[in-house]
């Protein structure tokens, strides 16, 4: 007969044994971990781009857990939420530091776009970044972008200037002028070193972008057919190509990084080799066709100015940005002295302001909206004939109430300054200032400048 006690043990032991193991398995069944929390986005949101092009950057993200710990291994999801885009993959998961990202291509509108980036499972936890869709865009229309030059009212690019540091040859180069003081030449490497012929021919105009950005027109008989952007370390890089050889200005725009106007008619510029022309502002290529030495930007009303000298006409093209919205107009009716010696032209509060240089005309001419002219200076006041100087291109200042106007006397290498609403000249580096040394002079005529000022 069995030994029922020895089954009785051995059965509540079985039972012991089953508890405890129902003991360990409780012990060993820990409460969950802290879930993902929030998602942040790191870099890359509210970038700008062209439409249908990619993004520079990453849209970068980073997901904590409630903790306020790094969500590692966790799958994030990305979707298009508007404009059409695509996305380089919809899920990923977070490396060690609760990161990952996507790539983003804007779709084919322009505006904001949307992307929404939410945690696998959980809808709660969820961002959404925006870009914006433009018709043309490029780094160097960017507001973000630092100034790269020392403050200063003005800079005067030149063929030849003797204002050089440490002394040396004549050459090329940017003057920084301060309202009473020369200061050393800010050279522009790679326009040094050129035969001196093909200088007097090739360095047109110069014109600061509205980000602070600088360039150069380069032009001359050769392949040399240029818009440079001169570098933080002075020297220059290929912006955009020009078809005109026989002289190019360009001016200050909104919208677009650049405006212009050569022999060709009117342009604006877009991003790098983008420039965009206007079917009813067309020339055949002659210099007589258009006076290429004035051109002008107007920021209140959207107008891209400039002089058709054969029909010796003031015109203006409507933009939004580099768009055409309407048809070009007729600012004012102009003399053939004024349509053909107009050597700088800038445009304030809606009027536009003319340099206009010849052997009979020597003034700073006013074009209002309506179309009526009035001389402001005339610089044959500060003497007969070649006292008066040859002045060369215009640049305006605007600071606070004040507006003013430089232009160079390159015949008697002087900066003057002419103040609006009192109506004033300044000499800021007088005649006989003979330390400030030659700012322009070449000949006995001076030179063609480019002048600018920071915006």
């Amino acid at each position: 007969m069995p030994n029922r006690f020895a089954f009785v043990q051995r059965a509540a032991a079985a039972v012991a044994i089953g508890v405890l193991a129902l003991v360990a398995a409780c012990e060993d069944e820990t409460a969950p971990g802290p879930a993902p929390a929030d998602i942040e986005i790191v870099s890359g949101n509210g970038q700008y781009s062209k439409q249908g092009t990619a993004l520079e950057e990453p849209i970068r993200v980073a997901i904590t857990l409630s903790d306020g710990e790094p969500a590692a291994g966790v799958t994030v999801n990305f979707a298009v939420k508007s404009g059409g885009g695509s996305l380089s993959r919809t899920s990923a998961t977070t490396d060690e530091d609760g990161e990952t990202s996507v790539r983003w291509t804007l779709g084919p509108g322009t505006g904001t776009q949307e992307i929404t980036i939410s945690v696998a499972g959980d809808s709660e936890v969820r961002a959404v970044a925006q870009a914006t869709s433009a018709a043309f865009y490029c780094p160097e229309e960017d507001p973000t972008f630092a100034r790269r030059f020392p403050q200063s009212n003005l800079f005067v690019l030149t063929r030849r200037s003797s204002v050089v540091a440490g002394g040396g040859p004549d050459r090329v180069g940017l003057v920084q002028v301060a309202p009473n003081t020369l200061n050393l030449e800010f050279d522009a490497v790679s326009f040094v070193g050129f035969d001196e012929n093909i200088l007097q021919a090739v360095a047109r105009d110069c014109a600061f972008a509205t980000n602070g950005e600088f360039y150069i027109a380069w032009t001359s008989t050769s392949s040399v057919r240029e818009i440079r952007k001169v570098l933080p370390n002075r020297d220059s890089e290929h912006f955009a190509r020009l078809e005109g050889i026989l002289g190019t200005e360009i001016t200050t725009m909104e919208g677009a990084v650049l405006g212009g106007c050569d022999e060709f008619g009117p342009f604006t510029v877009g991003c790098r080799d983008t420039l965009t022309r206007y079917s009813d502002a067309m020339f055949d290529g002659a210099t007589a066709f258009a006076n290429h030495d004035a051109v002008a930007y107007d920021a209140t009303g959207n107008y891209l100015y400039f002089i058709d000298e054969t029909a010796r006409r003031l015109r203006r093209v409507p933009l939004d940005g580099y768009a055409q919205t309407g048809p070009t107009e007729e600012a004012a009716v102009l003399s053939a002295d004024e349509a053909a010696n107009a050597n700088g032209m800038v445009v304030h509060n809606q009027i536009v302001y003319i340099l206009v240089d010849s052997p009979t005309t020597k003034e700073i001419l006013s074009v209002s909206s309506t179309g009526t002219k009035a001389t402001e200076f005339d610089f044959f006041t500060r003497g007969a004939g070649d006292a008066a100087g040859v002045q060369n291109d215009l640049a305006l200042w605007v600071q606070g109430a004040v507006v003013a106007l430089y232009t160079v006397d390159t015949l008697n290498d002087v900066v003057l300054l002419f103040q609006i609403g009192p109506d004033q000249l300044f000499e800021l580096v007088p005649d006989d200032d003979t330390d400030a040394g030659a700012i322009s002079k070449v000949g006995t005529d001076g030179e063609r400048l480019g002048l600018a000022v920071m915006p």
